[in-house]
């Protein structure tokens, strides 16, 4: 009966793809080489293709080079936890604290604790005229200084998005689409606008601008645009422009704010609708549907796009071809990043360095990440934050 009992549980764990528990031990990596392409014979491949650097969803330092990745844990996170990168120290949030961590020597760590009443969290960090500032999800403006933590503002906006900060003001959205400008001078408060919503998930959202606007999305089928040299809501409909001229169907669920090149914004859709459009002249420059799930994007100052589906790797070039398309192997993939032209794809269950050029290897760095996963560029570091760790990628 033992036996039995011992071959069912070993069967159940073998049959099992799912991580039990919390482990907070830190994962030391392994170098593998092993298969992850499929050979699928609608794939695409044309051999190396300077892609250029990449500049979008983050500007990545051109120069940043780690050859031998080595994963470390931090300090560990919640769900809720944001984090910024100020005057080279680490500033993050966790429960009722912060945590300040010098970016040089990770062993100092200083924690303050935040008097915050019931289901009140940390929303963002930022500087201003040398301070540093934390705002919460009840617009509470707090200030650090050496000692503590003050309030300098209560204003009893309920918020859940990162606000935008704009030369001396923070443009703040309540969850029912008010905007407010907050003048941090005089931390005087004004409501500006109110935006139409239209219904969809609220997602992490990049700040993106052309040359007159700067680009967010409320949520993921909501687009916010400022008139930067009037530091005002635009209320221009480019998103609804977009969807009456295309003929891919409703871009209504957005990966990330539209980003601008050469005068042309790049909308991509999670359902795989891809549109480059010129809100001006309303000129679709091209459209593509790959049918698939976007789950992550790479956009280099060449005008190359690269997709991460949950089973491919796909580049795109500036006329809107599909170059190149690999199906890859890889479970539960969660975003992609590059390091001197090298895509590195990253899982829950690690890292893997992908070599397109020969499409049967890869180094593999094993670590246990949650799907909610932020990448971070800072000079020769990447660092990575999930729902229960703040790691550093180095050499």
């Amino acid at each position: 009966m033992k036996k039995i009992k011992f071959l069912i549980f070993f069967v159940f764990l073998n049959s099992c793809n799912q991580y039990f528990g919390q482990d907070d031990r830190d994962y030391k990596p392994k170098n593998e080489s092993t298969e992850i392409f499929s050979n699928v014979k609608n794939d695409i491949f044309i051999s190396e293709i300077k892609f250029g650097d990449i500049i979008f969803p983050k500007v990545i330092n051109p120069s940043l080079m780690i050859d031998n990745l080595e994963i470390v844990k931090i300090i560990n996170t919640d769900k809720n936890s944001v984090v910024n990168f100020l005057n080279e120290k680490i500033y993050l949030s966790k429960g009722k604290s912060i945590y300040i961590i010098d970016d040089i020597n990770k062993n100092n760590i200083f924690e303050y604790k935040l008097n915050l009443i019931k289901d009140e969290k940390v929303l963002h960090f930022f500087e201003y005229k040398d301070e540093i500032y934390i705002i919460t999800n009840r617009s509470r403006l707090l200030v650090t200084n050496s000692q503590n933590v003050l309030e300098v503002a209560n204003y009893d906006v309920f918020t859940n998005i990162t606000p935008i900060l704009l030369d001396q003001t923070l443009i703040i959205f309540s969850v029912f689409g008010d905007i407010y400008e907050i003048k941090l001078d005089d931390i005087s408060i004004l409501l500006k606008d109110n935006l139409t919503s239209n219904p969809a998930i609220t997602i992490k959202s990049n700040v993106f601008e052309d040359q007159t606007y700067l680009y967010y999305l409320f949520n993921a089928g909501t687009l916010v645009t400022f008139d930067k040299n009037k530091n005002e809501y635009h209320d221009n409909y480019i998103l609804d422009d977009l969807n009456i001229l295309s003929s891919l169907g409703v871009f209504n669920e957005l990966v990330d704010s539209p980003f601008s090149h050469n005068q042309y914004l790049y909308f991509l859709d999670r359902t795989g609708k891809i549109a480059v459009y010129n809100p001006t002249s309303s000129d679709i420059l091209w459209e593509l549907d790959i049918h698939e799930t976007i789950l992550s994007y790479l956009f280099s100052d060449d005008g190359y796009l690269t997709l991460m589906t949950f089973d491919k790797i796909l580049i795109i070039s500036n006329y809107g071809n599909i170059i190149n398309s690999f199906t890859h192997k890889i479970e539960s993939p969660i975003s992609i990043f590059s390091i001197q032209g090298n895509i590195h794809l990253i899982s829950e269950d690690g890292i893997s360095k992908l070599n397109l050029n020969d499409q049967s290897k890869l180094s593999f760095y094993k670590n246990k990440f949650t799907s909610n996963l932020d990448i971070y560029y800072q000079g020769q570091n990447i660092y990575f934050k999930d729902d229960k760790s703040l790691f550093k990628l180095s050499e």
